[in-house]
């Protein structure tokens, strides 16, 4: 009767998922499905929000897209990883804030252009296409400094008592210039940054390995082979990590117009059953474990890499 009572279950969630076919069809590629998108969502964990010109917020998550000047925020012990249609890559730390205030990425290369201003948190910025094309219309501002980049990796610590501009990788031949003001230097080396305090900056110095590691972990990038969620326990991200598997075999449904996949949905019950074992496991021990969800859900360890993510 056991196996009864369990076959009908899968049954009666895979039937009440046939509602949702249309939405998640359409959530499946939002980057092509929503004009004025330019960017997606590739990686994140904890609470990420998007504020958008008109007011408006909402919670992003895997896949959802992003548009011309919305404020991306990071909750506490949270992060997020951008894919910008020009293939550069954005990755904001815990409690941070990044408004995209300027994107055109077009045919003409003269036309492209990006300006992201960050304000205090932990940030990554990996150059693409708008670099490579029109590297002077390229922008990252701080609340004190103005980054310009030529082919490279930069990332930038902000708190109250001052700001670390520096380089973790950077293309032969290429440079990044850090300004304040009437001031500017010139970091020509991968594993350098400049200090900015009050306004004033420092010349280049050794970027301290602490720091770089701080910034990785802060702000993990996914495209990078990173993986990782600052403070997360393995379970919890165990937990996201079945979610996010629903979320995209969801997205591989086709519409009602043909005859539903139902191996997709079959895998979808068997993924859901999994997550709500593992959500009842946060109090406390959990029963048989993740390994027990069958062909559809079975234990295959974190999402992303092993735990801690690869280090650069």
């Amino acid at each position: 009767m056991s196996t009864i009572r369990a076959v009908l279950q899968c049954f009666l969630l895979a039937a009440a998922l046939l509602t949702i076919i249309p939405e998640a069809a359409r959530a499946a590629d939002p980057v092509t499905a929503r004009p004025d998108a330019i960017g997606e969502v590739v990686s994140l964990a904890g609470t990420v929000t998007a504020q958008s010109a008109d007011g408006a917020t909402r919670k992003l998550g895997p896949n959802h897209p992003v548009i011309p000047r919305d404020v991306i925020v990071t909750g506490s012990r949270s992060h997020v990883e951008i894919l910008f249609k020009d293939r550069s890559v954005l990755s904001q730390g815990p409690d941070s804030r990044t408004s995209i205030d300027d994107y055109v990425y077009a045919a003409n290369p003269s036309a492209s252009k990006m300006l992201l201003k960050v304000g205090t948190g932990t940030f990554r910025y990996v150059t693409g296409q708008i670099v490579k094309q029109n590297p002077d219309a390229f922008a990252l501002e701080t609340p004190t400094t103005t980054i310009g980049i030529r082919g490279t990796e930069v990332f930038a610590e902000s708190t109250d008592a001052g700001e670390e501009i520096g380089v973790l990788s950077m293309t032969p031949g290429h440079q990044v210039d850090v300004s304040a003001g009437t001031v500017r230097k010139t970091i020509a080396r991968a594993g350098y940054s400049v200090m900015s305090v009050d306004g004033r900056l420092s010349d280049p110095t050794p970027t301290d390995p602490a720091t770089r590691a701080r910034v990785v972990k802060a702000a993990p990038q996914t495209t990078q082979g990173e993986a990782g969620a600052p403070g997360r326990t393995a379970l919890e991200r165990r937990i996201e990590a079945f979610a996010e598997a629903i979320d995209r075999t969801k997205g591989s449904l086709g519409g009602l117009t043909g005859r539903p996949d139902y191996n997709a949905l079959h895998n979808i019950t068997l993924q859901t059953l999994a997550h709500d074992n593992a959500e009842r496991g946060r109090g406390g021990s959990v029963g048989a474990g993740l390994g027990s969800g069958g062909d559809g859900g079975g234990g295959t360890g974190d999402a992303g890499g092993p735990e801690g993510g690869a280090q650069p």
